[in-house]
């Protein structure tokens, strides 16, 4: 306690959290690596796997989920695509901050620069899910012609605001993040879906949230319907159908109607957090069957 009684709160515990993590991610499917990759913005963390041959596709993870997210999407896709799921710098995960932060969306898109160059891609499919979602979109705006497709998983900020009630009821776990709160909104969230939780998954991500959860994150505004009009890559929305995040109706409906090379697809029964862990097979699907850029 200090000197007026208060509690001590324990230092989040970083070696606990990546040996969890680590844990996680051996169901990564086989063979795959990580790599690292230096710039100003750090070091990034980056899993591969896939034929080395094979189309490229960038996966950038939700805000605190990690890249465990994408162990069963990359399961799916490891056959025919060369995956590569990228931990953001100053998030949940392996990667670390440099002498550059990530405060702006100009900010973001030149750390997915170095990322892009890292790796040695010319140009890639780039999926997110959630704020991810918001990272990869902001990315297809600014840089059309290093982008095959963007693909967004039930995408925040990007046709629509937040509902105010899931915006209350995800405050104590934004300003005062643990554990606890990070579980209990996720699992809040999930309830009127019909998919079950991955329970190692929410103990990491909770865990992150513990370490990580003081990160600041890049502001985000919902772009324009203009902005939105002038994308050049073809983009992929697929809308979780139970997503008390926001109004699912509005982000297919908008996103069909500003999006002029576009397909929208909802999956019934998808919460926006337990996406893309329960629904990998159907979001796999619709990724093969639709076109990219030539």
């Amino acid at each position: 306690m200090t000197t007026d009684g208060t509690p001590v709160k324990p230092a989040p515990d970083r070696t606990a959290f990546l040996a969890a993590y680590d844990r996680l991610l051996t169901r990564w499917p086989a063979p795959h690596k990580r790599l690292s990759i230096d710039s100003a913005f750090g070091t990034t963390s980056v899993i591969v796997s896939g034929p080395p041959d094979a189309p490229p596709v960038v996966l950038i993870h939700a805000y605190q989920a990690t890249s465990a997210e994408w162990i069963e999407l990359a399961r799916a896709l490891s056959t025919e695509r060369r995956v590569f799921a990228v931990d953001v710098n100053g998030d949940a995960g392996h990667s670390s901050t440099g002498t550059r932060a990530i405060g702006t969306p100009t900010d973001m898109v030149e750390w997915l620069d170095t990322v892009m160059d890292g790796l040695q891609l010319a140009t890639a499919e780039l999926c997110g899910h959630s704020y991810g979602a918001w990272i990869v979109l902001a990315y297809g705006i600014e840089r059309p012609t290093r982008v095959s497709r963007v693909t967004l998983l039930d995408p925040t900020m990007t046709f629509t605001s937040l509902y105010p009630h899931y915006v209350i009821r995800a405050l104590p776990a934004l300003f005062r993040p643990t554990s606890a709160r990070r579980t209990s909104l996720i699992r809040w969230e999930s309830k009127k879906g019909n998919a079950t939780l991955d329970p190692e998954w929410l103990q990491v991500t909770g865990m992150g949230a513990d370490v990580f959860g003081d990160a600041p994150t890049v502001p985000t505004k919902v772009p324009k319907p203009q902005t939105l009009t002038s994308i050049q890559p073809p983009v992929l929305v697929i809308v979780a159908g139970s997503s008390r995040v926001h109004d699912r109706r509005k982000v297919a409906g908008r996103a069909g109607r500003h999006l002029a090379n576009s397909r929208v697809e909802t999956l019934a029964g998808a919460t926006h957090y337990g996406l893309p862990l329960t629904h990998a097979e159907q979001i796999a699907a619709l990724m093969r069957d639709s076109p990219a850029a030539p």
